[in-house]
């Protein structure tokens, strides 16, 4: 393996929707991940990246997802078969625990945290957490 390096003030750890319903046991999305994730040890190796990461200083970045409020998708011609199960199902759904960061993963002050998405469209802008 090549061993590279990369500058630190032009790198940092993206943590794509660190929410319950996707990280959490009881959370809406858990279920379909939780063999691979259990296999691979999911939790405990983001846990361990996380500390390394903020203890070597490198930047850390939250990415979410939209959370689901009422009235989404419904006025879409051709949601996909993830958008519909959204609809059906309420994942990440704001004011719910389950649209809820991981406590282990919730932003920390310094970090950057992005506009929530739907995807396609996320914000070029950041917002960011102060301490």
């Amino acid at each position: 393996m090549v061993e590279t390096a990369s500058p630190r003030e032009r790198t940092a750890l993206l943590l794509v929707d660190p929410y319950n319903d996707f990280l959490s046991e009881g959370g809406k999305v858990y279920p379909r991940l939780k063999p691979i994730a259990a296999e691979v040890g999911l939790l405990d190796n983001l846990r361990r990246l996380d500390g390394a990461v903020r203890a070597a200083g490198v930047q850390v970045v939250v990415v979410p997802h939209r959370r689901w409020e009422p009235g989404d998708y419904e006025d879409w011609d051709h949601p996909n078969p993830t958008q519909r199960r959204i609809m059906q199902q309420h994942h990440f759904a704001r004011g719910e625990w389950g649209g809820e960061w991981h406590p282990d993963f919730a932003p920390k002050p310094g970090d950057i945290v992005a506009k929530e998405h739907w995807g396609q469209a996320a914000s070029p802008t950041p917002t960011w957490i102060s301490g």
